[in-house]
């Protein structure tokens, strides 16, 4: 398995510099890539970034070249399938790494939202009792809150580093690969700045993450009875019929074009759509 920190090898930026070129033209397609990568907290340029995806693509490009032309000669098969093949795997691994950041920020999402609203009431609770802002942050990154305990972690560095809180926390809510983190670290800055009540905010933002998340589960409850029902045609009613009204054709045609692989293609078949079912119903699932 590649770690995500490949890109930070030196070794492999050495092997990938002479692809900078071509990088220059392909990370034009992709815009936000740049963006993307800040937001992952993956600290290194696009263009490089494209150049090790070129790189890393190549490499697999060859490496199941050569796995595949070895099998081509012990099987008889075409050479140009195998190269096919080789390809497909090559612009897979680009485009895997090239969506990597995109992963990232997904995967801290979730672990932001997931926390954020227990870390908002003990930030309201901590609040009420007059602690100051900073200590604040220094519990939440001690405390056991995911994804937001990281931010806050991030946060007391900088600040003890020297920085301003308001421009840390203007830059963290920029960054933030939540749109609830970022609307509370900036309500946070506005509060700071205006002088109001950042408790009363907080509630007010914590109110709205609650009334979100109870709504994306009754939206969800409601989605699985369309998914329940497209289940029990694709995965139940369709191959149990097509079994019986292909025993009943073989029957008539004598059994010569209906052999048992159409059996093992059937039931593998189904076994894929349940794999893919499955993945689709875990990716919509809320995460509360």
């Amino acid at each position: 398995m590649v770690k995500e920190e490949f890109y930070s090898s030196e070794q492999i930026n050495k092997l990938s510099s002479p692809l900078k070129p071509i990088a220059t033209g392909a990370s034009m397609v992709f815009p936000e890539l740049n963006w993307n990568l800040r937001k992952a907290g993956m600290k290194i340029d696009a263009i490089i970034y494209v150049s090790i995806a070129i790189f890393f693509a190549l490499m697999v490009f060859a490496g199941m070249g050569i796995l595949f032309a070895i099998i081509c000669l012990s099987s008889g098969i075409s050479f140009l399938i195998g190269i096919g093949i080789a390809i497909v795997f090559g612009v897979m691994a680009f485009f895997w790494v090239i969506f990597l950041p995109s992963l990232k920020i997904s995967k801290s999402r979730q672990e932001i939202d997931k926390n954020l609203e227990y870390m908002l009431k003990d930030m309201q609770i901590q609040l009420t009792s007059g602690m100051p802002l900073f200590d604040i942050f220094v519990t939440i990154a001690s405390g056991d809150y995911g994804g937001c305990s990281k931010v806050s972690r991030k946060i007391v560095e900088e600040v003890q580093s020297g920085k301003s809180i308001i421009t840390i926390l203007d830059d963290a809510g920029m960054l933030s690969p939540s749109e609830y983190m970022r609307r509370v670290l900036w309500q946070i800055v506005n509060a700071l700045k205006t002088g109001s009540n950042v408790g009363v905010s907080l509630k007010m933002i914590s109110k709205e993450i609650r009334d979100e998340k109870e709504n994306a589960i009754t939206s969800y409850t409601q989605e699985l009875s369309l998914w329940s029902l497209i289940y029990m045609i694709f995965a139940i009613i369709l191959p149990s019929m097509g079994v019986t009204l292909i025993l009943i054709l073989s029957s008539f045609l004598g059994g010569a074009v209906i052999t048992e692989m159409v059996f093992w293609i059937i039931l593998i078949a189904v076994t894929i759509f349940q794999v893919i079912f499955i993945s689709i119903i875990k990716s919509k699932r809320p995460d509360v």
